[in-house]
């Protein structure tokens, strides 16, 4: 999960992006890039080349020494249609790869290298860096690319058409070229009418989460069944999605979006198993809301069916992405503006989350980017989002 800020950075920080399994997120910026642990937080470690020049994409390979970069920036490092591999414990360029068009965002995990152009996906082994794969997406801007992290190798990307998202499925071992196996994609073709902005995996590779461009729906789709699981609304205006993340449980997914306010859902685990709190939340909460305007049910029924949030967080910045801390009820948000919020939900009770910690990690607030404990802002002046039954029934 990555955020790219080069076209209106308000810092230093060109782009931001967290660790396969969330325990770090690293930033990009007009200097070189710093490491942060995610929770607890603090500076994990800092580099800022001799002649000042900037990082558009950057990438950890969980915690170790190893990173994709890619340039960008004032004065890029490296040229913004490269990927560079580097070792920061030797300070050296280890591999490089060039292509036709500006890269957007790079995907790692122990056996793959995946780089995202704005028509293609490219995947390559690790070790050898030989050419695995390549897949035609429909345009996209963004990067959009989800790469599993544990043993089952999901690849999961734009489609080429337009709201489709794609699957695809690689053999054990397919990041060597000399290992046999031939991979298997599943394309799902209506999971938005507008093209699709977000996506998710969960950490058991069989739900998969997206939103479109429009941003008032958030879809969950069920990989065995090749299905839709649930449909969970955001809220009834359009809004730009940042994010989506599951819990490593599967049990919730945080969505972020331009609206300044992060929402927690409740997910159902295919088989029918429910989480406590998506138990709650749809007994209490969501059934209730339908059954109390069954009337109308006819005549809006994608409407109704879909799922308001467990919980909410409200923040200052527009721009931001969300991942789940050490504790499964608590949020970890980091900002554009270099804000770090911890808060935490109530599982059973929902509603407002608690706001834990605040933290400023960027070079204007924190001292030269040595992460700084901040004086916590006032709450956020946010338009409310709409949380009720009522409005339009424009999905997407």
């Amino acid at each position: 999960m990555s955020m790219d800020l080069q076209a209106n950075p308000v810092n230093e920080i060109l782009y931001v992006s967290f660790n396969q399994d969330f325990t770090c997120f690293v930033c990009g910026t007009e200097s070189g890039f710093r490491v942060y642990s995610a929770d607890p937080f603090h500076l994990t470690f800092r580099r800022d080349f001799e002649d000042g020049s900037g990082l558009g994409v950057v990438c950890m390979l969980f915690r170790t020494n190893i990173l994709a970069f890619s340039g960008g920036g004032k004065n890029p490092r490296f040229q913004p249609n490269k990927v560079v591999l580097w070792d920061d414990r030797h300070t050296r360029v280890m591999a490089e790869l060039s292509f036709k068009t500006t890269v957007k965002s790079v995907r790692l995990r122990r056996d793959l290298v995946v780089v995202a152009t704005l028509n293609k996906v490219w995947v390559y082994g690790l070790k050898t860096l030989s050419l695995m794969d390549s897949i035609e997406t429909t345009d996209n801007p963004k990067g959009l690319c989800y790469l599993s992290s544990g043993d089952r190798i999901v690849l999961i990307c734009p489609g080429r058409q337009q709201g489709s998202a794609l699957v695809v499925f690689y053999p054990e071992n397919y990041g060597d070229p000399s290992a046999p196996g031939e991979r298997e994609r599943t394309v799902i073709k209506a999971a938005h009418d507008s093209p699709i902005a977000a996506i998710a995996l969960d950490a058991s590779c069989s739900l998969i989460a997206t939103a479109s461009e429009k941003g008032t729906i958030v879809r969950v789709h069920e990989l065995q069944r090749d299905g839709l699981a649930q449909e969970l609304r955001r809220g009834l205006d359009r809004a730009e999605i940042h994010s989506l993340t599951f819990s490593p449980s599967g049990e919730y997914l945080a969505a972020s979006s331009d609206k300044g306010t992060v929402h927690i859902f409740a997910i159902q685990r295919p088989g029918g198993g429910t989480s406590a709190a998506f138990g709650y939340s749809a007994e209490a909460g969501t059934s209730n809301a339908k059954s109390s305007l069954q009337r109308l049910s006819r005549v809006l029924p994608a409407y109704f069916s879909s799922e308001w949030s467990l919980a909410q967080f409200r923040v200052h910045d527009y721009r931001y992405i969300a991942a789940f801390g050490v504790d499964p009820h608590t949020v970890i948000i980091v900002c554009a503006n270099g804000s770090y919020y911890k808060a935490r939900f109530d599982p059973v009770k929902g509603g407002e989350m608690v706001r834990e910690e605040y933290h400023q990690f960027d070079d204007a607030s924190a001292g030269g980017g040595a992460a700084a404990k901040a004086r916590e802002p006032a709450e956020p002046e946010v338009a409310q989002e709409s949380s009720g039954a009522r409005g339009s029934a424009s999905e997407s």
